[in-house]
């Protein structure tokens, strides 16, 4: 089958209707192109294609959406796909992919956007209509005709496009930009609209810069005013001044090129500025219109500016001006380009003609301007361009631009280092180094993913890092400059990675040397040995010997005293062996001799405590040490090294015999795995040798623990020893250890000479092993298994069950000996294969072998044939390398080896085999495996073993040099100068200890190197102040005028380094910056003296902003400008400085006003910090720059800058903490304000914002403090005339959203007073403030901060809504309805409450499409030949979120509104408002200070809605915005702003009002059970204790409601959460003093242990508090009431807190509090004088709430109703009885006291009998309730009043009392009236209390006599017991 008709197989089953078949096909297919297909160029088949394409998104949700549009991209964009587009129709085949649009998914919108630009493309290039001029799409958003983004196509008969298009158009351009701009923060900024008044200012602007008389002056008008006015983005949307500032600035016309630079500076700064306020939440709006007439404006900007030009024609702007706007990368990438050609001719002139082209104040200029460009670049481009695809040829052109920049920066650093090397006076070149260095490590860093950055930038940073100035002054910088180094993608040298490397490790090893050195012997401890091994690498340049014998003496002998660990151990050998393998000759040679004498004194020494001396040689108890000695100090070629470690090991081998056992044991368990190592060097000429050899000897070996079977394998090494002396001599040992008749050879047989010529013959030679046989994947191993079975016969495992022996059960053996001899014969044949070794291992082959071999040479073996050890011995070579360590472990299987050898001495293979063996298993632990040259296993040993050893076989040789020997990296770094400079000053300043650049080193040695003169002055150069206490001197000598501003300048350069440098801001401050102050002093005498004070005022500025801002930087600024003896603000008031002083001259003397009043402002900027300055200073101030303000011209052209800075100065000034002036002054500064806002800027445009914006901001803290200090507006208010209102209304309109929103505050302020307002309601545009507040709020595009003050102001109108005036309130709520204002507001708490839905706003869109941009030369041509181009930016407007201001905002209102009489709360709450409300409590993604302010507020407003029952319930049902509010309710600090207290008064407040709700309280108390809370309790026990009478107020409002609501449930519930409220402990912890409870009485042990406690003691104080101050016996005092109720609810709920409370004696004081009740009362007068106003007297009111305390205090309580009981409450009661029975609510709290006090109380009883004036209360109570049941309708305060009469019945007096009054017969009489079943079981209770008594009974049987009810029978049945016949008889 064809490709095309497998193609059109595809294509048909694309459209199949079955999904999954759908989806099959296009897999299909797009896999066959992957793998190759191409789609070919017929045009039915792309037609077919194209169409099914587009038919895959006609069903309801198409699926694989983004592979289908990637595979109609890759068909469009092949020749046949093209074609078949245009037979499609491109139109056509738009408005389809128009319509499927909204069904495409997020991740197939970028592939949609690439079809569209693709379709466009292929529409605009190859349309036939007009091949001279394309079709081309031209944006536009401002066209009236056209709705959407694009206009029509620009052919006039070109019609087709369908205006319902143009929306789908506005999308896929907006896809388009979005997609084009990745990498991009901001590419254009906004465009912006601007007056006929104002573009004219622009076009005179640039006209003034090209007139070489006005530049200067046209510089400092944009610097002082056109920027402050102006957004500075008009610089960049018309460039043509920045195009010229360029050329001045490169002195290619024009003059004053330095003023050029500051301007581009101050533009560059504006824009940064700019940047923030364009991205934050809060300014963030849409473009206003400007106002398009063509009438010309004049004003007297213009008017002076066209005086300067000559010209008074009204310029018209271009239509194509947008296309000429300048991209934000592009200006910075210029912009920096053309600065650094300027510095960097200037240093070529420096070279060349020895002579500097630019000055020293240009030169920071331009380092300024370079710093502020690379940070705006920085901004607008991030790091993901250089990983984007550069499709467009902007992208190409930044990419370009920045490469060629940061080359420009690396050349001009690399320039900047070599000149000011060639001449180390040229101190500003190595200035300007330190500075635009950072700027290079932030411009590597932006481009490390790029590709290759630029070679000459690295190539400086590399320098960078090496400049040992940067790296001791600057160590941040430094930490930069490597970590971007190290992290760029380039070609970076990797050898400088590794030697910088290298070097960090080096100087942190100068570092920790220096802190060794430092150190005194006395302070040693366990962590000196980390700083020991960290300072190690120092050795290779410090040739100290003195340091290394102090290293040494510590790990060596020190060690002992410290005490060290294991790991201590372990540390110091570790150290040990760096020095013992260093490889520096005179390191190993002094430590060694250092250990040698350590030896020698342990071993020789005579003290008693040699057990202490003996712990020294735990650091030679070490394996790797000793290895280290053996097999490297013993064959070290310095001989000093060999002679100390021979001396070493010779006293260790003769220490066993005076070494402590512990001690050998612990040295000879190290020794012995290196014995090894130490048998190689014996000889009969040496003492080492001897001494080994001695060692060896079997009974010295038996002395020093070593066993026999060591001691025999050490004689067999011996016999490899080229010392034929040894070798003798061990053969001759070992022959006499062969002494064993029972085996072979016979014992006359053992000769030595035999043994030794054996050996000697034997030549080096491979194993029994098969290497040419190569191993297979599967070993065959059953053959092996079958022989190793064979060879079992006859054999058994001994008793241990580790070796074989023969069966002595067996009298004949089961295998022949031929049998076994031919079948071991067979298997040394197989193990000759490498392969079966393993397999032969596992299967005990080893043990099998070795068995037969010692039973071959037994002598009376009748099995064993001695042939049999022949092939024995070849198995176990075979595999001996295999299984080296295993047979190592074989103690007899070297004697069996040398028997085997004796027997057969003339089998030269054999003894050949039996010798490799022999020599393997000698030296098996130090056996290692290498390949040679034939890919062979070869053994190979260390060194010192193959040079003195000879070994029968094959060997290669291993550690030649030690392994703990690390690289000299030293040396290779000081190869370079570079490198070796840096080294040798760094060292240098490390032992000077920090004070190289002021004088010598104290700690330098004579050996080690010493910095030039050309690095220490370096070095010098790069201290900040050692540089500025030399310029401070260069200013105190000089002499000229030129001297002391270039002293100025230097001082300048070096004050921007501040930030950087780790100089203490205290010695800096400690520098002679006093001498500045006779500068300061003088007034300037002429216009020298006048340029002079000027570059001192710059200088002051630039110290102020990056010195850090301490008291003693500071202070001779403070004192010189805003001090009591400050000269130099006299000069503002002087009109002129000297009498010579012409016109020109007094431009000048503005500048200097100007710089005075900038350096003032940053001055009160430091008052904020300061605690040194008066209130009365700070007036006197601000009477000065008022008075100066007011003796401004404000239409003087030459003031305005003046005018600026002296309005932000009187702003910041009546802003501070310390403004605190009198009523005089701020009249005076109201005055002032309203003359500046009524007269700055009569022009049109934006001239005067800044100046209309600081005044705005000085009337708006003015008339605050006016509020608070209560000063009446007719003192005032003359000033705040109709031109004040004008203007603040004026304000309210204008451009910029930041001076709108203070025209809305001041409005807002004035709103407060009746009397202004009618004069603010003449000049707004509505008929009321409130209409035009909620206007301003609802537009859309409104900025947040405008939208917050137009909410301040409503709640300002709202503020005086009172129920006398009904008008206002009926507006307002009319006004909410007309505007939908409420539905307004919760749309924004909705936005509020899911802020993470809105994109955070980093990318600001272009306001014109980059390929417009390029295109603009095309542009103009088609607009010069066809004149209908009409182009405008878009203005794109991205909604922010709502921010936190506008949120208190909106709470603020409705909590003025919800008071509102007939407000409906109930609408509103069905609207969801104050449920959305309340989940804007759950916000906490702000600042600290917003997060508390919404709290706060929509907490009040919360609170004030609750009110109403509906609000309340639909906030108690929403969970989980309650379970926040409670979470947040934790202790805080009570330090913090004011704004977390008033946050946690009102959630407070808030809490409290909901938890009246049962659902509410059900949900807290479940939610502090389960999560078992004590904070909230923590924090109402901490707001209690505070002084904050509001925060306290509301902890006691909050914990009342929160006792009360537990009353509110049943009785289970109460009793979980009272036993929940119990149990929580205490939060602080106890004193130290157990008997105290804080208060220092020591009567019991009543410390509080828990919450419920601590809470009862801070209610008791506040209640104690209270009672001194005796207000509630004057007055109905709320705090009093509601501690009462807080406490009586706390006790209530609290058994504890009760217990607590009697515990701390409170009754004695609530009796001492009816006392004093008692006595005020009585004084009053009687009872009748006062009854008919009762229930409101105070008084009264407030002996309720005692009387309710006190029956709280004594629920269930017997201390506290024994304790009123003593203190006899009821002498109190009684005088108090009258005015008790007054109000309905006394009478009902006294009685259920009484109720209360006589329960289950005996003393009560008693009490209650007490007579006072001849009344009871007893008797009263009878009174009371004989009264009470006389009535017709007995009150329902009749059965309490029995019920106590009950509980007092037992008492005998209180008996008595009632049974002579007529309570009984009163009741029995009600009884027959109308009673209630409560009264009748109370009667019946009494009298069955009073029956149960004989003289009760008697009076209960008068009293009933007749008939007596049901209910009485109980009674009756007691009396009847006492009087049983009266009671018969009556009966």
């Amino acid at each position: 089958m064809e490709s095309n008709e497998v193609l059109a197989t595809y294509i048909k089953k694309l459209r199949h209707p079955l999904k999954e078949i759908r989806e099959r096909s296009l897999q299909l297919l797009i896999a066959k192109l992957q793998l190759g297909w191409e789609l070919n160029d017929e045009l039915v088949l792309n037609r077919e294609i194209l169409e099914a394409l587009l038919d895959w998104f006609n069903v309801h949700q198409p699926s694989m959406q983004q592979e289908s549009l990637e595979l109609l991209l890759k068909m469009i964009k092949t020749s046949g796909g093209s074609y078949a587009v245009r037979e499609y129709g491109v139109q056509t085949l738009i408005e389809k992919l128009h319509s499927i649009k909204s069904k495409l998914k997020d991740n197939a919108l970028e592939v949609y956007c690439d079809i569209i630009e693709t379709v466009k493309f292929l529409h605009t290039v190859e349309s036939h209509e007009d091949v001279n001029v394309p079709r081309l799409d031209i944006p536009s958003s401002r066209s009236s005709e056209n709705g959407g983004y694009f206009q029509d196509f620009l052919q006039n008969t070109d019609k087709q496009l369908a205006e319902d298009h143009n929306d789908a158009s506005k999308n896929s351009m907006n896809e388009y930009k979005i997609k084009q701009s990745k990498g991009f923060n901001v590419f254009l900024f906004p465009w912006v609209e601007l007056s006929p008044s104002d573009f004219k200012t622009i076009v005179l602007i640039e006209d003034s810069l090209k007139l070489v008389k006005s530049t200067r002056r046209c510089c400092r008008f944009i610097r002082d005013v056109f920027l402050c006015d102006f957004p500075p983005e008009i610089f960049l949307n018309r460039p043509s001044i920045v195009k010229a500032l360029l050329s001045i600035s490169d002195s290619q016309f024009g003059s004053s090129p330095g003023e050029a630079l500051n301007v581009l500076l101050c533009i560059t700064k504006a824009l940064n500025k700019r940047l923030k306020q364009l991205f934050s939440s809060d300014l963030v709006c849409e473009s206003m219109k400007a106002n398009h007439d063509n009438r010309e404006s004049y004003d007297g900007v213009n008017a002076e500016l066209e005086q300067i030009v000559g010209k008074t024609n009204t310029p018209i702007e271009d239509t194509l001006a947008a296309l000429r706007q300048l991209p934000a990368p592009i200006y910075a990438l210029d912009t920096a380009h053309a600065v650094l050609c300027i510095m960097m001719k200037s240093v070529t002139h420096i070279d060349s003609e020895n002579k500097e082209s630019l000055a020293m104040k240009d030169l920071n200029t331009c380092l300024s301007l370079i710093e502020a460009l690379v940070e705006f670049l920085l901004e607008c481009v991030d790091e993901n361009f250089w990983i984007s695809d550069h499709n467009s040829k902007t992208q190409r052109d930044i990419a370009h631009k920045s490469c060629m920049t940061m080359r420009m920066l690396g050349d001009l650093l690399l320039k900047y280092q070599s000149s000011y090397q060639l001449d180390p006076e040229r101190i500003q070149h190595r200035l300007a180094q330190f500075r635009l260095i950072n700027c290079a490590v932030m411009l590597l860093n932006w481009a490390r993913k790029s590709a290759l950055p630029p070679t000459s930038l690295l190539a400086s940073l590399q320098n960078g890092l090496l400049d040992p100035g940067i790296d001791i002054f600057y160590p941040e910088l430094n930490e930069k400059i490597a970590a971007v180094l190290q992290n760029a993608k380039s070609s970076v040298d990797q050898e400088f990675k590794s030697k910088y490397r290298e070097l960090n490790k080096l100087f942190n090893s100068m570092d920790h040397a220096k802190e060794f050195i430092k150190l005194n012997s006395t302070r040693y401890n366990k962590d000196i040995l980390n700083c020991i091994k960290k300072s190690l690498p120092i050795l290779q340049i410090h040739t100290n010997e003195n340091f290394l014998y102090d290293i040494s003496n510590i790990i060596v002998s020190k060690g002992k005293d410290l005490n060290f660990d294991e790991s201590d151990w372990a540390e110091a050998r570790s150290i040990a062996l760096y020095l013992m393998a260093h490889t520096i000759d005179w390191v190993r040679v002094t430590y060694y001799k250092i250990l040698a004498n350590m030896v020698k004194s342990v071993l020789m020494s005579d003290e008693p405590n040699g057990s202490n001396e003996e712990k020294k040689l735990t650091l030679l108890s070490d394996v790797s040490v000793l290895t280290e000695i053996c097999c490297h100090a013993l064959s070290s070629t310095n001989r000093q090294v060999e002679e100390s470690a021979s001396e070493i090991m010779l006293y260790l081998l003769r220490g066993r015999l005076v070494l402590s056992e512990s001690c050998w044991w612990r040295l000879l368990a190290s020794l012995l795995p290196v014995l090894p190592l130490l048998h190689v060097y014996a000889a009969h000429d040496t003492q080492l040798g001897k001494a080994i050899c001695k060692s060896l000897e079997v009974d010295i070996a038996e002395c020093m623990g070593v066993s026999a079977a060591e001691t025999v394998w050490g004689l067999v090494r011996l016999l490899f020893v080229k010392c034929p002396a040894v070798q003798l001599d061990a053969a001759h040992s070992l022959c006499d250890i062969l002494d064993d008749d029972k085996y072979l050879p016979p014992k006359e047989t053992l000769r030595t000479d035999i043994l030794v010529n054996a050996l000697r013959r034997v030549e080096v030679q491979d194993f029994n092993v098969d290497y040419n046989s190569s191993p297979t994947k599967m070993t065959q191993t059953t053959g092996l298994i079958q022989v190793l079975d064979v060879l079992k016969q006859d054999l058994v495992l001994d008793e241990d069950g580790f070796d074989f022996v023969a069966d002595s059960r067996m009298t004949h053996p089961t295998l022949e000996p031929s049998l076994r001899r031919s079948t071991l014969q067979q298997l040394a044949v197989m193990m000759r294969q490498q392969d079966l070794h393993d397999a032969f291992i596992r299967y005990d082959g080893l043990k099998l072998i070795v068995a037969l071999l010692r039973m071959s040479l037994t002598v009376e073996d009748y099995l064993a044939f001695p042939e049999c050890a022949l092939s024995c011995v070849s198995i176990i070579n075979s595999v001996c390398f295999v299984a080296r360590h295993s047979l190592s472990k074989m103690s007899d299987l070297p004697l069996f080896l040398i028997r085997a050898i004796l027997v057969f001495p003339a089998n030269d293979s054999n003894v050949a085999m039996s010798a490799q063996v022999l020599a393997l298993l000698s030296w098996a632990g130090f056996v290692l495996q290498e390949l040679d040259a034939a890919r062979r296993r070869v053994p190979a040993l260390p060194l010192s073993v193959t040079e003195r050893t000879s070994v029968p076989f094959a060997v290669n040789s291993y550690w030649h040099t030690s392994p703990n020997a690390e690289h000299a990296s030293v040396e290779w770094l000081l190869t370079d100068p570079t490198w070796r400079s840096s080294i040798r000053v760094r060292w240098w300043w490390v032992l000077s200890g920090g004070n190289a650049s002021r004088g010598s080193p104290h700690l330098a040695q004579p050996r080690d190197a010493q910095p030039s003169i050309q690095d220490l002055e370096m070095l010098r150069s790069a201290c900040v102040d050692y540089s500025c206490a030399k310029g401070l001197m260069r200013l105190e000598n000089a002499t000229t005028h030129m001297q002391v501003k270039e002293a100025l300048y230097l001082l300048e350069g070096y004050a921007h380094l501040m930030t950087s440098s780790t100089v203490c801001p205290k010695e800096f401050g400690n520098l002679k910056w006093q001498n500045m102050r006779r500068f300061l002093s003088a007034p300037p005498a002429s216009a020298r003296d006048t340029d002079l004070l000027l570059s001192l005022l710059h200088f002051i500025i630039t110290y102020m902003d990056h010195v850090p801002k301490d008291d003693t930087t500071m202070s001779w600024i403070k004192s010189s400008f805003i001090g009591n003896e400050a000269t130099i603000i006299s000069l503002l008031s002087r009109d002129r400085l000297y009498p010579q002083q012409s016109s020109v001259e007094d431009i000048e003397v503005t500048q200097l006003r100007i710089q005075i009043v900038k350096v003032l402002l940053r001055c009160l900027l430091l008052l904020e910090e300061s605690q040194d300055y008066s209130s009365s200073q700070l007036e006197s101030l601000l009477k000065i720059l008022l008075s100066c303000l007011e003796r401004v011209d404000l239409k003087n052209f030459h003031m305005l800058g003046y005018l600026n800075e002296l309005m932000r100065c009187i702003r910041y000034g009546l802003h501070s903490r310390y403004c605190d002036i009198s009523e005089e002054t701020l009249i005076y500064s109201l005055k002032m304000m309203s003359r500046v806002l009524s007269g700055c800027a009569s022009g049109g445009g934006r001239k005067g914002r800044a100046c209309r914006l600081d005044a705005m901001l000085a009337l708006m803290v003015v008339l605050k403090k006016v509020r608070e200090q209560k000063i009446p507006v007719q003192r005032w208010g003359e000033h705040c005339d109709g031109s004040l209102m004008r203007a603040a209304v004026r304000c309210g309109g204008a451009p910029a959203p930041e001076l709108r929103a203070a025209a809305l505050h001041v409005m807002a302020a004035f709103a407060l007073y009746a009397q202004l307002t009618p004069q603010l309601l003449q000049y707004i545009p509505n008929e009321s403030l409130c209409r035009f507040a909620i206007e301003v709020f609802s537009q859309s595009g409104e900025a947040n901060v405008v939208r917050a003050a137009a909410l301040l102001l409503l709640t300002a109108v709202t503020s005086r809504v009172s129920p006398m005036n009904q008008l206002l309130e009926q507006e307002t709520l009319q006004t909410f309805e007309d505007y939908n204002f409420v539905e307004e507001c919760l749309q924004v708490l909705i936005d509020f409450c899911h802020e993470s839905s809105f994109k955070d706003k980093n990318v600001l869109e272009p306001n014109m499409p980059l390929t417009l941009l390029e295109r603009r030369t095309e542009l103009e041509v088609r607009a010069q030949k066809h004149q209908d181009v009409q182009l405008s930016p878009t203005y794109t407007f991205q909604k922010p979120p709502p921010t936190a201001d506008i949120v208190t905002a909106i709470a603020d209102v409705f909590t003025n509104v919800i008071t509102f009489k007939n407000c409906p709360i109930q609408a509103w709450n069905e609207l969801g408002l104050f449920r959305v409300m309340f989940r804007c409590l759950c916000w906490s993604s702000g600042s600290r200070a917003q997060v508390h302010g919404v709290r706060g507020s929509v907490c009040r407003s919360l609170y004030a809605a609750t009110t109403h029952k509906c609000v309340r319930a639909v906030l108690a049902s929403t969970k989980d915005c309650l379970y926040n509010l409670i979470s947040t309710l934790t202790p805080f600090d009570l330090a913090e702003n004011e704004g977390g207290v008033f946050a946690q008064t009102q959630a407070m407040i808030l809490l409290g009002s909901l938890i009246v709700d049962r659902s509410a309280s059900d949900t807290l108390w479940c939610e502090l059970k389960k999560n078992e809370a004590s904070d909230m309790f923590n924090m109402l026990l901490q707001s209690l204790e505070s002084d904050d009478n509001e925060l306290q107020a509301a902890a006691i409002f909050c914990l009342t409601q929160l006792a009360q609501s537990i009353s509110c449930k049943d009785k289970s519930k109460q009793e979980s959460c009272k036993a929940f409220l119990d149990n929580i402990k205490s939060p602080k912890d106890p004193p130290e003093d157990v008997l105290c409870a804080g208060d220092t009485i020591r009567n019991a042990d009543c410390q509080p242990e828990y919450i419920v406690e601590e809470l009862c003691k801070v209610l008791m104080e506040l209640y104690k508090e209270q009672l001194e101050e005796k207000r509630f016996l004057e007055c109905q005092d709320e705090t009093w009431s509601a501690v009462c109720s807080c406490i009586s609810s706390v006790l209530s709920a609290s058994a504890r807190a009760r217990q607590y409370a009697a515990h701390r004696q409170f009754p004695r004081l609530l009796v001492v509090t009816m006392q004093a009740f008692r006595d005020r009362l009585s004084l009053q007068g009687k009872p009748v004088d006062v009854i008919r106003n009762a229930n409101n007297e105070p008084v009264l009111h407030n002996l309720y709430w005692l009387l309710t305390l006190m029956n709280c205090a004594m629920l269930n309580c017997p201390a506290s109703k024994e304790s009123f009981a003593e203190d006899n409450i009821c002498v109190s009661l009684n005088k108090l009885w009258p005015w008790c029975m007054m109000t309905e609510q006394l009478r009902d709290a006294l009685i259920h006291l009484l109720l209360t006090f006589t329960n289950d109380c005996p003393k009560a009883w008693s009490n209650m009998c007490t007579c006072v004036c001849g009344r009871s209360a007893v008797g009263a109570l009878c009174e009371l309730a004989a009264r009470d049941a006389a009535r017709p309708r007995a009150p329902a305060l009749l059965p309490p009043l029995l019920r106590v009469l009950t509980r007092c019945a037992p008492h005998q007096h209180c008996r008595t009392l009632v049974l002579k009054s007529d309570v009984l017969s009163c009741v029995a009489r009600s009884r027959a009236r109308a009673c209630s079943a409560a009264a009748t079981g109370a009667w019946a209770r009494l009298c069955e209390a009073l029956g149960a008594r004989a003289d009760g009974a008697a009076a209960l049987l008068a009293a009933c006599a007749r008939a007596p009810p049901p209910c009485l029978l109980p009674a009756l049945a007691h009396a009847a017991h006492h009087h049983r016949l009266p009671f018969l008889q009556s009966r």
